[in-house]
């Protein structure tokens, strides 16, 4: 037995990844580039060896990551391409941004100056880019009306005449970009657009202007700038479930085993505070996966697993390393046996989609809580390829 695969393990298929970006690609124009987010591990799918997958493709120039411990881990695995941190760096960073090659945003005028000051200090230049908040309310220079522009222009360019800087883009996020309704999606651009136009009109090119997130690059490929990024397109989370995007293909699948297999008798109290009580006489299995594996504790009496092909309900509480599934009634039941969270179970397929409305949960989120003790099995061509040991 492989040892990875011996208690609880993603399955990541490559090959599904990449036609995923193949996908993507096709949205855009050929001399639009492309940005893979691979911030949070990748979405849980493991951040060098998705990176060092999507380096293989030429439109693939740079990844987006969310600080710089992200970008430095990249660094440190082989990782040549251009790093853009898209959460804050603190200006105290200046050193390490310049010594690991790395672009990071200058979210206001104040940033920008300390961040130059400290640029000085270390003898080193910073590659920045100028984040706008277009409407969201987040990290960035605002221009949200008419009123903002001026003030947004003016800190723009302040930025862009600091000297320890080399700024060369701009971008700008989406709140809504997978919705319907266009209104909001079309008011932040028009925020954006006018703020990039302004500042190349004053003599600054931006070659590295964007604002398409995963659901702006489906939805909205007209506002398609220089780049775009994405990391849900990658990973098969939809941006719209009301709108499934028919092309994408789930590349993770999470696994257990079955470690016991027990009858318990009616009356009897299952998992911590007794939440669940037997009606009947009842056959439960123990699978070694908690919520320390990344399980959503609101599967506690909730979910299902899928053994041998059939729905086993999640009975009591997910524990921190186990839960418990009923298995009355599914034959050939053994101990030993792989059970599936989410993914393929021979001719029946768990899918997570359905799993988190049904617990409440968003896609992402999931997938980016599955924690560094579960090893990633990545599979190319229908074989195991290489295994990924966060833990040691």
């Amino acid at each position: 037995m492989n040892r990875a695969m011996h208690r609880t393990w993603v399955e990541v298929d490559l090959d599904r990844v990449w036609a995923n970006l193949q996908n993507a690609l096709s949205k855009i124009h050929e001399d639009t580039t492309f940005i893979a987010v691979v911030k949070a591990d990748a979405y849980g799918h493991g951040a060098p060896a998705l990176a060092k997958l999507l380096e293989e493709e030429p439109r693939v120039t740079a990844f987006g990551v969310a600080s710089i411990d992200e970008a430095i881990q990249l660094r440190e695995r082989g990782i040549e391409r251009r790093i853009l941190v898209l959460g804050f760096v603190d200006e105290l960073l200046a050193e390490e941004i310049a010594k690991w090659d790395l672009t990071v945003p200058l979210v206001s005028a104040r940033h920008a100056r300390a961040m130059d000051r400290e640029a000085a200090r270390a003898r080193v230049k910073v590659k920045g880019q100028i984040k706008i908040d277009s409407g969201m309310c987040r990290l960035g220079i605002v221009n949200h009306c008419e009123q903002d522009l001026s003030g947004a222009v003016e800190e723009a360019l302040e930025i862009l005449s600091l000297g320890n800087l080399e700024v060369d883009g701009i971008f700008t996020h989406f709140s809504t970009s997978g919705w319907e309704d266009t209104h909001y999606a079309d008011f932040q651009y028009e925020n954006f657009k006018k703020v990039l136009e302004a500042v190349e009109e004053k003599g600054y090119p931006m070659p590295f202007a964007h604002c398409c997130n995963s659901g702006a690059i489906h939805f909205h490929p007209e506002f398609a700038l220089r780049a775009v990024r994405s990391g849900s397109l990658l990973y098969a989370v939809q941006p719209d479930s009301k709108r499934p995007i028919l092309e994408m293909s789930m590349p993770m699948q999470l696994r257990s085993r079955i470690a016991q297999i027990k009858t318990v008798r009616e009356g009897a109290f299952i998992g911590y505070d007794c939440t669940y009580q037997v009606k009947g006489e009842m056959q439960i299995a123990i699978i070694p996966a908690g919520y320390a594996d990344g399980i959503p504790s609101a599967m506690s009496n909730k979910g299902w697993l899928l053994v041998g092909g059939q729905k086993a309900p999640v009975v009591g509480k997910v524990c921190m390393d186990q839960l418990m599934v009923d298995v009355t009634g599914i034959e050939g039941v053994e101990e030993g046996q792989v059970v599936t969270v989410f993914g393929q179970d021979g001719a029946y397929y768990q899918d997570m989609f359905k799993l988190c409305a049904e617990i409440g949960a968003h896609p992402a989120q999931l997938l980016c809580n599955l924690t560094k003790r579960v090893p990633r099995v990545y599979y190319k061509d229908g074989e195991i390829a290489f295994v990924e040991y966060a833990l040691i």
